[in-house]
């Protein structure tokens, strides 16, 4: 008998991809989604239980009921206060445990998957489900970037390696060598519409994205979707490059389409690697 594995559901469009996968892969499984959080809708008859974000011994406690070996964390979410988070009893004690000593996103991740690690299960990085979402190095669009657009570019993947290390952003702005946003808690698109009114004269900036340095590369590595190319025309910006093997892109096909369709360029690049 094959493992049965958690598919713990954030917001957007992966979740229901993940699912889709295991039922055509015949994996069995079952689906936790994060209440407030996950589309649900878009489950259709598929049985999920609904548990809050911060109540994870609840969680660990349904995987464990349901014969559960494995787990995925998949899908965005708004990361909330701990004021505004609902723990239980397992939850609390970890925080107590590991203090204030954690900050950051991956750091946070990291403990959550140690611990849940320590319970029995074992944790899957989307890409072992979805491998087809992380695409190798090259242009994918008929539009090239600029000689500028290529410094910008460099400059980009310098700022992010260099900010990752603080476990700050996966994404960021440049124009003409200027960084105009790097992004924080808000998210990519959040980063590209409050740099439209920031954006210089002259030639446009591009958006570039890439996990941070030491990242858990299991959840929450940077994402692009036809809504990022959509955000990056409305705010002026003539393209887009990521880190190749090391970001999701939901549905290439249509990605790419967007992309060609609103003139912009779509470029993965190897870490490290300058044009």
């Amino acid at each position: 008998m094959g493992k049965k594995i958690a598919i713990i559901a954030g917001a957007g469009s992966i979740p229901l991809m993940a699912i889709n996968a295991c039922k055509a892969k015949g994996q069995d499984f079952v689906v936790i989604a994060l209440a407030g959080i996950a589309d649900t809708s878009s489950f259709g008859d598929i049985p999920f239980k609904s548990i809050k974000l911060g109540r994870v011994g609840e969680a660990i406690k349904y995987c464990k009921s349901s014969k559960v070996d494995e787990v995925i964390l998949i899908g965005s979410l708004r990361r909330p206060s701990f004021k505004e988070l609902s723990m239980d009893l397992w939850t609390i004690r970890k925080v107590a445990k590991i203090g204030l000593s954690v900050f950051g996103d991956d750091s946070i991740l990291s403990v959550i998957i140690r611990e849940i690690e320590k319970e029995g299960f074992k944790v899957k990085g989307i890409q072992e489900i979805l491998p087809e979402l992380l695409i190798p190095a090259g242009l994918y669009t008929k539009h090239k970037p600029s000689k500028r657009a290529k410094i910008d570019i460099n400059r980009g993947m310098e700022v992010l390696q260099g900010l990752g290390k603080f476990d700050i952003g996966q994404s960021a702005i440049i124009q003409q060598g200027m960084v105009i946003g790097v992004e924080a808690i808000e998210g990519t698109d959040a980063l590209i519409k409050r740099c439209k009114d920031l954006m210089r004269k002259g030639e446009a900036g591009v958006l570039v994205k890439m996990k941070k340095t030491g990242q858990e590369t299991r959840v929450d590595l940077p994402t692009i979707g036809v809504t990022t190319v959509e955000n990056a025309h409305a705010s002026g910006l003539q393209g887009i490059a990521f880190e190749a093997g090391a970001t999701l892109v939901v549905n290439l096909d249509a990605v790419v389409a967007k992309a060609n369709e609103l003139g912009l360029f779509l470029i993965a690049i190897n870490r490290g690697e300058k044009f």
